[in-house]
């Protein structure tokens, strides 16, 4: 276990702000950013929402700023931002536009960004607001899965923070604070099992998005929605945990829990497991996230483990979710390996939706490209966003070549 868990140990200080905590939120209309949103009108006594990211959904984005007074506003359709600027009578808003405006707008200075664009798009807006030292929480799994632990150095040398928000690493997050990173044995990633924990190999080969997005018990967007139903999700973040915590992924496990009551745990060398446990809430680690090191009532219910009654856990049939096992692979190749896994995936998953693939075929492809693209796109912290797009597009050459003899 790596000397990067100190952090976690010396920083549990509970501080009372006299004044309001500024926030920006990046991809304030997606799910994460709308349960942000929910938090923080809980909270207008603490929090003050000062900017704000869009994608395209300048309604959403002109509603918030009317509500919150933000002002700035960064929304990537340019056409949407001159529908923005048509009905804002904001004058005190700083409006960006295109493709590099949230990255613009992460550099204000606040006291937490959180970082909710999904997909190696949301990398450059992470990078931006490490280096302004803006603390991060952080909900974009493939910043870390692709910057890896240049990422941590960049915001350590800042002295900026990063907090994460996926409710399994925020549960392994907070369950650290029980002991020293020297007591630490392992890491407990749990999963759900998505839509198709009871389904066959051959039923899920012949699943149609529809079902694939049909999640039993989270509400995500497509891509981490589909994401969970081939585990690709928990490969994710296995890849971040072994980056964030500093820990070798032969010490991460996985076990399915099916009611996504035991968010995650951590097992201690004495035999303890110190677990995270609530209702499958994306509320509660977002609260978390945005007031660490304090907390805040989030509007959730509480557990009651009396209704609860049992808590069960499945072992997972590695056949069915091979992005699991890939995912380990790309840890243990190193280098690009874990870069090449998402943008594979991020690849696959888009195919899969168009109707071009069929859900198994994620894993093939994801495969191939480990195979044939590991050591092609090293490169500095610097030089990751631009080797995402030349990773994407080699990840497309290698569909193409495929696409006749292996997939649909």
């Amino acid at each position: 276990m790596s000397m990067t868990l100190e952090r976690f140990h010396s920083l549990r200080i509970v501080m009372y702000e006299t004044k309001l905590k500024d926030v920006t939120i990046l991809g304030a209309s997606g799910s994460i950013g709308s349960s942000a949103v929910a938090f923080l009108r809980l909270h207008r006594d603490k929090f003050s929402l000062k900017n704000i990211a869009v994608k395209s959904d300048w309604r959403a984005a002109l509603a918030l700023c009317n509500e919150f007074g933000c002002t700035g506003v960064s929304i990537e359709d340019e056409g949407a931002a001159r529908s923005f600027i048509g009905h804002s009578i904001a004058a005190n808003v700083q409006l960006l536009h295109g493709p590099s405006g949230a990255a613009q707008l992460a550099t204000d200075s606040v006291d937490v960004v959180l970082a909710a664009i999904s997909g190696s798009e949301g990398l450059p807006s992470v990078l931006a607001a490490l280096r302004s030292r803006n603390n991060v929480a952080l909900a974009n799994k493939e910043a870390l899965v692709c910057g890896g632990p240049s990422l941590l150095a960049l915001a350590d040398s800042m002295s900026a923070k990063i907090i994460p928000v996926d409710s399994e690493h925020s549960a392994i997050y907070q369950s650290l604070l029980a002991g020293s990173h020297q007591e630490v044995e392992s890491l407990l990633l749990t999963a759900s099992g998505g839509p198709f924990r009871t389904a066959t190999l051959g039923e899920m080969t012949q699943a149609t998005p529809e079902a694939a997005l049909n999640h039993p018990n989270w509400s995500m967007g497509v891509k981490n929605t589909i994401d969970s139903a081939t585990l690709a999700n928990k490969g994710l973040e296995l890849i971040e945990a072994a980056y964030l915590f500093g820990c070798n992924e032969a010490r991460i496990d996985v076990v399915i829990n099916p009611s996504s009551v035991l968010h995650s745990a951590v097992c201690y060398q004495d035999g303890s497991m110190i677990a995270q446990l609530g209702r499958p809430d994306m509320r509660t680690a977002i609260g978390y996230g945005l007031s660490w090191p304090n907390r805040l009532p989030t509007g959730v219910e509480k557990l009651s483990l009396a209704k609860l009654r049992k808590l069960e856990f499945e072992e997972i049939d590695l056949n069915k979710f091979r992005p699991l096992s890939l995912a380990r692979q790309a840890l243990r190749m190193g280098g690009d390996g874990s870069l090449i896994f998402n943008a594979a995936n991020e690849l696959a998953v888009s195919a899969f939706v168009d109707g071009r693939i069929r859900l198994t075929d994620i894993a093939t492809l994801i495969d191939i490209c480990l195979e044939r693209g590991i050591g092609r796109f090293c490169g500095s912290l610097d030089d990751i966003p631009l080797i995402c797009e030349v990773a994407a597009e080699f990840c497309a050459d290698q569909f193409a070549r495929v696409s006749d003899s292996l997939l649909r």
